[in-house]
């Protein structure tokens, strides 16, 4: 039976039974079979105050897979999932971890999950890493209050906005593209209507139409001067610091967010104002400094907005109607706004900017010489930035090594451990230099701290981008390994293969 011939609500019933669920979840049955009686509609599922358990949550996903095609964001927040995976040599994993993954990592629409409040361990932030990883549709995973370390919930989370970025910029690009025109650069694009949809969790059910918006020239997006309205450095640093938390925003420099804090305008509001109403036209993007609001799909409230998060992404990004209304359920909601004007050339700008500066350094790092132009652009987008402060730790001896480092600004220590197995130092490493091959190339883990001695900007590339990427060039990186510089580790790999 195709999922055009089955109901949800019949989905689900069967689904319990091949579960050995002994009574389906009566609020899901209910929401299933009155409130959404077609399954194509139905794109989000919010279990955070509706307990299902794991035999529960393994019904619901079989439903998602066969019979919910255009299902987005999936909320089990609270649901007591763990894995088995408490000690670091286990490779064990619980059967529904597993299987949330397996279904996300395969749905063709699927693009967030929040599995917060769960007391799940590593296995599953290494599971989901891959899963956002390969699923390039995927733009949000919220793992607050879990066990998975806070490595793996950055890495993730830095997936999760450069999915994010992607996804917009493919779906920026027209549908006739002409030849070697840049993205921005045409009068209009139009996101496909089966692209990854990226509203919040617990936004609109119904699916929206292609929608329009002009393009933007990346010349002039590139010469931007985003207005600066005053506010002091407290309030600015606020910003920032809302800012980071958000996708759409979390791949910038701090440098690059300073910019936009400044053009942002304090907003508020008070208890049931209407921030945005449903099918208005809004420009506007909220992120929320202090309050909350409720957001109502339908005259049903479906999902309420907290201190962080923000609201009007997909208006403000695609020009398309308000797909819920945003009600002010606290005494007071304070804001900071930003326009679509400022926002699109910001990021615009922003983007093209940092692929410019990393083609720059490309073309001075030795070892991509033999590259051409358009294999040191697929590793330029392939890269991500960070910045580390004197002292900080861009690699610790003896971890498993996931990046490689070309070093943008300022200078790094390398130390080693002695015969003894004391930290001594080795070498520095200066702009233009690059850490964290060797790992690749001889597949061992970290044989040195790397640290920063200055500030430090660096540009990284994921050994999954490495071989893809860097194929040409692998030998001549292996030779590079016999410069004086390298001596410490040459000892060091000497010693690992004589024992």
């Amino acid at each position: 039976m195709s999922s055009s011939d089955k109901s949800a609500v019949a989905a689900y019933v069967i689904a319990c039974k091949k579960h050995g669920v002994k009574r389906p979840n009566p609020a899901l049955v209910k929401y299933f079979k009155d409130e959404e009686p077609v399954a194509e509609d139905i794109e989000e599922l919010d279990l955070s105050g509706n307990y299902v358990g794991n035999r529960g949550i393994l019904a619901l996903l079989d439903v998602i897979e066969s019979s919910l095609p255009n299902f987005r964001c999936l909320n089990i927040s609270n649901q007591k999932l763990y894995n088995t995976d408490l000690s670091e040599d286990s490779v064990k994993g619980n059967a529904t971890v597993d299987r949330i993954v397996d279904v996300l990592k395969a749905h063709p629409t699927a693009n967030a999950l929040d599995i917060s409040n769960n007391p799940i361990s590593n296995y599953a932030g290494r599971k989901l890493l891959g899963l956002v990883q390969l699923n390039s549709r995927m733009c949000r995973v919220e793992l607050h209050d879990t066990r998975v370390d806070f490595d793996l919930r950055k890495r993730i989370q830095s997936q999760c906005e450069k999915n994010t970025v992607a996804l917009w910029e493919n779906q920026a690009s027209t549908p006739e593209p002409e030849e070697d025109a840049p993205f921005g650069e045409h009068k209009q694009w139009a996101p496909t209507t089966k692209g990854a949809d990226l509203t919040a969790l617990g936004a609109a059910k119904v699916r929206r139409a292609t929608v329009r918006s002009e393009g933007i020239d990346p010349e002039e997006a590139k010469k931007y001067v985003p207005p600066v309205i005053e506010k002091s450095e407290a309030e600015t640093r606020l910003i920032c610091e809302l800012l980071s938390r958000n996708v759409l925003f979390g791949f910038l420099t701090s440098k690059d967010l300073k910019g936009v804090a400044g053009a942002m305008q304090q907003k508020i509001f008070y208890k049931d104002d209407v921030v945005m109403a449903q099918g208005s036209i809004s420009n506007t993007l909220y992120i929320i400094q202090f309050g909350n609001a409720d957001i109502i799909k339908e005259g049903q409230k479906v999902f309420v907005k907290v201190e962080g998060t923000a609201v009007g992404e997909i208006e403000l990004m695609y020009d398309t109607p308000c797909v819920a209304t945003v009600r002010v359920s606290s005494e007071r909601l304070v804001t900071w706004a930003l326009d679509r004007e400022t926002y699109r050339n910001l990021v615009m700008g922003t983007a093209i900017r940092r692929r410019e500066t990393y083609m720059k350094h490309l073309e001075a790092v030795p070892f991509l010489e033999s590259l051409g132009s358009y294999e040191k652009l697929q590793v330029a987008d392939a890269l991500s930035s960070d910045e580390y402060q004197a002292g900080d730790h861009i690699i610790r001896y003896d971890t498993e090594g996931e990046w490689m480092f070309i070093i943008l600004e300022g200078v790094v220590e390398v130390f080693g451990r002695d015969s003894e197995g004391q930290s001594t130092k080795v070498c520095e490493f200066k702009e233009g230099d690059y850490i964290g091959e060797l790992e690749f190339l001889n597949n061992h883990r970290t044989v040195a701290d790397v640290v920063a001695k200055t500030e430090v900007h660096t540009a990284k590339l994921n050994r999954r981008h490495f071989e893809m990427c860097l194929g040409p060039v692998i030998e001549l990186l292996k030779r590079n390994t016999h410069h004086p510089k390298y001596e410490y580790y040459q000892n060091v790999l000497s010693k690992n293969n004589q024992s």
